[in-house]
């Protein structure tokens, strides 16, 4: 398969770049040993040699991994995982820092992955080489937060969705300063984002306008919106730069935009319930996740159709491509019967997938991997850009920095009160409440008092909440009893649908329940902060998952809260996510909002 020398690596690329020049048909020697398909293979045995179970992997997979509040770093294409960094509360997306040249994993420059918190509602900024969380970006409040995987050319900028308030955030990571923008008219759910890479444009779905959205980048403003099909998801641009690919999750479409022209250049027929989409480094090929037909669809950029069709076990959602193009990851929502019970939450799955068209086993499963949280984001790395860390050279990679390739690393710009020092941060996961279980709880939905307590019974199925809308006074001490009511999935029918409640920001680390069915979900905590909080399922649970939401009103006294009304300035401070020695760590705030000098924060 692959030897780990940076030699290899060279001969590779420039084969596959002459074969791109002059030919459509992949360079012979990019050809891989054989692979053994992944139901006939001894799972357990290792070689040194080339082989499908390495010792050392070629690449890194980091996955978000929703749930669990943790970063997945799992090797390719052994599918080993290898640790899991902590950062918080429900991770979405990310981008690697560097460039935003070449396709979805970008061109890495090895320092730093920017991930975002949607249940604490900050960024997270993980330094790759300790695999540890080194900054907290305090988002402005409120903001609800759901991806940021958006990077400017020039890697100092980064473009957040606010999805759960309807607005768009522009963040300088060098101190966190932002510009918010609102993004009218309601109801409005900005959505995955992606930057041109010659520093014009932002593109984000807009999920229930069914629009993509274009922003300028300095003066960052929104431009217009260009319609695609119902209820757009994944959007991601090329990297020729030309053009932009929209999973229209309810049209079973890919929309194809034109950046020149601002338009949609064609509509493409992939399958049903496609979510994600990946297109490899050279341009030519996409690959689409498709929910509902449980498939990876292929679709060739050149001719602008549907190539081939891959199955995957079960209900795919994000996905990520290999940095040399050889495999693809399909990360699996279900995994109905795939593997041993291990708790009240199910495993959920990731499967590689092998796509090197000179592969023996082209367009099989060769790995299938349970994996736990619910994972999100995946970007794939080179594993030569983390460097080791054992050998005693630490001080002088820090302080002097290092060649990787022709790009010269270096971390002396330091973070914080001193120039290298590196933190090890922990970001709390859950704090200031208790969670359990309870048997089926069949009371009516509604609030009630008991004694002190605010009773909050909420039912939960596809896809929504009774109530959606929850009143209590500031200071009340609150018990959620959440209750999975379905007997299946919607469109799906699987029979382990798990679904969830978390509300986002302040009260995120407080309550991130899970509800399976036949049980309910119990949580008590205090609501000492007054505001405006949306609620979501933070499990996914099917097609229309996104649509899972409710509002928790946190009223102060003699006011009814609101985005106007409430604690927001105090809350943003995230003082609860870190210990009061780490605090130093947290940047951003309501301090820094809509300090940037729009129009002077050049973007290449």
């Amino acid at each position: 398969m692959r030897n780990l020398s940076s030699q290899r690596y060279l001969n590779v690329f420039v084969a596959l770049a002459v074969s791109a020049l002059f030919s459509n048909a992949p360079a012979a020697n990019a050809k891989k040993t054989e692979l053994t398909q992944f139901d006939k293979r001894d799972w357990h045995v290792t070689s040194q040699q080339d082989s499908d179970a390495p010792l050392r992997d070629y690449a890194i997979l980091y996955d978000a991994g929703g749930v669990d509040g943790a970063l997945g770093v799992i090797g390719i294409p052994s599918m080993r995982t290898y640790r899991h960094i902590k950062c918080g509360v429900d991770l979405h997306n990310f981008p690697f820092s560097g460039s935003n040249a070449g396709n979805n994993n970008g061109t890495p420059d090895g320092k730093y992955l920017y991930v975002s918190d949607k249940g604490a509602d900050t960024i997270v900024e993980v330094n790759l080489q300790t695999g540890w969380a080194e900054r907290i970006f305090a988002l402005p409040k409120p903001f609800g937060v759901h991806h940021s995987a958006a990077l400017a050319p020039n890697g100092k900028y980064l473009f957040a969705t606010g999805e759960l308030t309807g607005k768009m955030l522009k963040l300088r990571l060098k101190d966190g300063a932002t510009t918010v923008l609102d993004i009218p008219p309601a109801p409005s759910a900005p959505d995955y984002p992606d930057t041109s890479k010659d520093g014009r444009y932002v593109f984000a779905g807009n999920y229930y306008h069914s629009a993509v959205m274009v922003f300028s980048q300095d003066p960052f403003k929104l431009i217009k919106e260009i319609p695609v099909g119902k209820n757009p998801h994944g959007t991601n641009v090329s990297p020729d730069g030309r053009l932009v690919a929209v999973c229209d999750k309810l049209s079973a479409t890919l929309s194809i935009i034109d950046i020149d022209k601002l338009k949609v250049h064609k509509v493409i027929p992939v399958g049903a319930g496609p979510l994600h989409n990946q297109i490899d480094t050279l341009g030519k090929y996409d690959y689409i996740s498709c929910f509902v037909s449980d498939s990876t669809s292929k679709v060739d950029l050149t001719r602008m159709q549907l190539v081939d069709e891959f199955p995957v076990h079960y209900r795919v959602g994000h996905n990520s491509i290999a940095p040399d193009n050889a495999y693809y990851v399909s990360q699996n929502k279900f995994s109905t019967g795939l593997f041993t019970p291990t708790g009240i939450v199910f495993a959920v799955n990731f499967e590689l997938q092998d796509i090197d068209e000179t592969s023996a086993t082209y367009g099989k499963t060769v790995k299938i991997i349970p994996v736990d949280g619910e994972p999100h984001e995946g970007r794939q790395i080179f594993a030569s850009y983390i460097q080791r860390w054992n050998t005693g050279k630490g001080e002088e990679l820090f302080s002097k920095g290092y060649e990787l390739g022709d790009v010269k690393v270096s971390f002396a710009e330091g973070h914080g009160t001193g120039l290298h020092e590196r933190p090890q941060l922990e970001p709390t996961h859950v704090t200031d409440s208790s969670r359990g279980w309870v048997p089926r709880d069949d009371g009516k939905p509604g609030i009630t008092k008991e004694g002190d307590v605010h009773v909050v019974r909420i039912k939960a199925f596809s896809y929504g909440y009774v109530p959606r809308f929850v009143h209590v006074p500031k200071g009340a001490k609150v018990r959620i009893i959440l209750t999975n009511i379905d007997k299946a999935a919607g469109l799906t029918k699987n029979p382990d649908v798990t679904m969830g409640l978390a509300v986002y920001g302040y009260y995120g680390p407080r309550t991130m329940l899970i509800g399976v069915r036949g049980m309910s979900a119990v949580g008590e905590f205090v609501a000492d902060k007054a505001g405006e909080y949306e609620f979501y399922c933070q499990h996914f649970c099917g097609p229309l998952h996104l649509e899972m939401r409710g509002t928790l009103f946190v009223d102060p006294p003699g006011q009814m809260a609101s985005l106007a009304v409430g604690d927001y300035d105090d809350v943003s401070k995230q003082e609860t996510i870190l210990v009061e020695q780490e605090r130093k760590w947290i940047v951003g705030t309501n301090k820094l909002m809509n300090k940037l000098n729009e129009g002077k924060e050049p973007t290449i």
